[in-house]
């Protein structure tokens, strides 16, 4: 028995002791990862407007069915539709009026990053219309893609008007250009004609001749604003009697005239790119003014907002630039602070921010981060996400501080580490002020417009910004609508409502009331309360321009805001309706995978089961963890004490 109670000490003794040394175990496991077939189906209008529209509206949806059925039999398959957007495979119905290709590969490289993807089914008639050319992103594919061909993949002869470049507001009494672009395939030889008409009547005319099978021309137009009000704008281009397809060859536009117009002032350096991508952003309703330089300064009273790009600078006459600021008090001001601005004129001129040049001649490369606790106005989500992936701007080497109370838009990243430090801040005081440190945001909008063919976001972040500045410092309401909507897409707006000490409230109700200028037709609304604003979904409404008015009712006096914006008919999914076969087939060779018709999906689903890259992959893993974090161990061990102990209880001790 004395040997037992040994034994069972030893044990106990070395397991404590094993415990207190903690070394590390190795733990060695294995997962097998099935394979996954992505089905990534186009769901954009361009495909049921050729010639084999009703096949696959009708016949069509039959055979993909039964050739999901079959696949998921076989493979694990995730299935979803793209065209306006990615999403999951819902209802099959080529509703869609915009297609961005690029969008839909990105979202299945980002969601089966390092997955075992087995192949990629692509069914699409290649078309795009937003976003980047597919080619430029299939060196990023780690899978093979197989491309099935949809729509009209016969050429016609076919006019369109391809694309419009206009004012959607103008002033009473101006000429203003309109420049369209008309497009020909297969009509060499032919002559068209392409007319303008206002409001049912003809105004301007011209023939064209067409001299190639892959036509284009850019004809400019100058009509004149002789009326006030919304003018209907239709752009028609014809003549060919063997067209078949006359879709595209029709465009109807609105184009509100006004006799009011909103003044803008900038005193800058010298010209300069940020001038002209900030210009964009106004409204065709506002006049930006420019001064440069030594140039004489002219009276602030005519203008609702002060643009220092830069300024002041040496060459600024500061007398006279303070004095006006002296007899304007109320005039907004949004500063953007380069490496010519002097910095302690500035600081004369204002008692907002105390800035503090660190280094003469020394810019920083900065990005921007969005500051998630900023509540001026609200931001967007694609905003949010997206202003951090922008270029740099060029800051001065700067010490910033802040005199008054202040809400930061962006702050600065340099190299990869987050100062904290703003960027972008609001002041808030008499005299409403904004101050951006760094110039070139004219990359911004370059930037933006590259990677999603529009500048969207670039012109909401200053869009609101000025108009937050511009906005009567006695109103508390506030309505954001953009500019312009598609007949397809939901006429969303949001609103913010701030009490007398210009904090965000949601008690009142805000009724707003939207009038088609067209037709007079009314609808009226109540916004949705939200956390800090309002939001109002107004769903689709017909093509037109649209005028607003919001109206609250708080501490017993009456605000409102009022706006516009244009309801557009799209229809650039018409633009072009054959297939692009050619640049499928290449998607298709350059990842590995093949081309297919409608026809030969048998022949897709047999080489699919046949492939020997569809397979299953076992994945191996070893770890280390600590041997105190091993729970058995330590239940033998007292086990095995608690063991001793009874033996000793029943024989006694020796």
């Amino acid at each position: 028995m004395k040997a037992v109670h040994i034994v069972l000490r030893v044990l106990v003794l070395g397991i404590l002791v094993l415990l207190l040394i903690n070394p590390y175990v190795r733990h060695r496991s294995s997962v097998v990862e099935q394979s996954v077939v992505v089905l990534a189906h186009d769901n954009s209008a361009s495909i049921v407007l050729g010639g084999d529209s009703s096949f696959f509206k009708k016949d069509y949806q039959t055979k993909l069915n039964g050739f999901r059925e079959a696949l998921s039999e076989d493979f694990q398959v995730h299935e979803y539709l793209f065209g306006q957007e990615v999403r999951e495979f819902d209802t099959l119905d080529f509703a869609d009026q915009l297609t961005d290709l690029s969008s839909m590969m990105r979202s299945v490289e980002r969601r089966y990053y390092k997955r075992n993807v087995g192949a990629v089914l692509l069914f699409t008639d290649g078309i795009y219309n937003r976003g980047l050319d597919p080619m430029l992103l299939v060196g990023k594919m780690a899978f093979p893609i197989h491309t099935v061909v949809l729509g009209d993949t016969l050429t016609h002869p076919d006019l369109a008007v391809k694309d419009l470049h206009y004012n959607k507001k103008v002033s009473l009494g101006a000429s203003f250009p309109l420049r369209v672009t008309v497009g020909a395939v297969d009509c060499a030889g032919q002559k068209a004609a392409l007319s303008i008409s206002v409001d049912g009547r003809v105004v301007a005319r011209q023939d064209l001749s067409i001299n190639t099978n892959r036509y284009s021309k850019e004809v400019d137009f100058m009509l004149e604003a002789d009326t006030k009000g919304v003018r209907q704008i239709d752009i028609e281009v014809g003549g060919l009697p063997e067209e078949t397809q006359r879709i595209n060859n029709v465009k109807r536009i609105f184009v509100e005239v006004q006799d009011q117009q909103f003044k803008v002032l900038c005193i800058a350096d010298a010209p300069h790119p940020d001038l002209g991508a900030l210009k964009s952003v106004l409204n065709d309703d506002c006049v930006m003014d420019f001064v440069f330089g030594h140039d004489e300064i002219p009276d602030l009273a005519g203008y609702q907002l002060l643009l220092l790009h830069q300024a002041p600078s040496r060459r600024t006459d500061m007398d006279a630039l303070f004095n006006q600021l002296e007899h304007n008090k109320k005039i907004p001001m949004l500063v953007v602070v380069g490496d010519a601005t002097e910095i302690e004129a500035l600081g004369k001129l204002q008692q907002a921010i105390r800035l503090h040049r660190m280094s003469a001649g020394t810019l920083l490369d900065v990005k921007a981060v969005v500051n998630t606790a900023f509540g001026t106005f609200t931001l967007g989500d694609q905003l949010r996400e997206k202003v951090g992936k922008f270029p740099p701007l060029a800051m001065p080497y700067l010490e910033i501080e802040p005199l008054l109370g202040h809400d930061d838009l962006l702050l600065q990243e340099v190299l990869g580490v987050k100062s904290g430090q703003p960027l972008m801040t609001f002041v808030k005081g008499d005299r409403k002020m904004a101050f951006l440190f760094g110039t070139n945001v004219w990359r911004w909008r370059l930037y933006n417009y590259y990677q999603e063919k529009n500048s969207a976001v670039f012109d909401e972040l200053f869009s609101k910004t000025l108009k937050y500045l511009m906005l009567n410092a006695d109103d508390g309401l506030s309505v954001f609508a953009k500019e312009e909507y598609f007949t397809n897409e939901r006429v969303v707006l949001s609103a913010e409502v701030r009490n007398p000490s210009n904090e965000l409230i949601t008690e009142p109700d805000i009724n707003i009331q939207i009038v088609n200028k067209k037709t007079g037709e009314t609808y009226e609304y109540v916004f949705a309360k939200r956390e800090h604003d309002y939001e109002l979904n107004a769903g689709a409404l017909p093509e037109g321009v649209y005028t607003y008015r919001a109206q609250i009712d708080m501490n017993g006096r009456t605000l409102s805001a009022s706006g516009s914006f244009t309801v557009v008919a799209l229809g650039i999914e018409a633009q072009q309706l054959t297939a692009d076969m050619a640049m499928l087939r290449n998607l298709s060779t350059t990842t590995h995978g093949s081309c297919y018709t409608v026809d030969q999906l048998p022949q897709l689903l047999e080489g699919l089961r046949n492939d020997p890259r569809i397979t299953s992959v076992e994945h191996h893993e070893t770890r280390f963890d600590d041997l105190i974090h091993t729970r058995w161990l330590l239940i033998v061990a007292i086990a095995l004490a608690a063991i001793d102990w009874l033996l000793r209880k029943m024989f006694g001790t020796d």
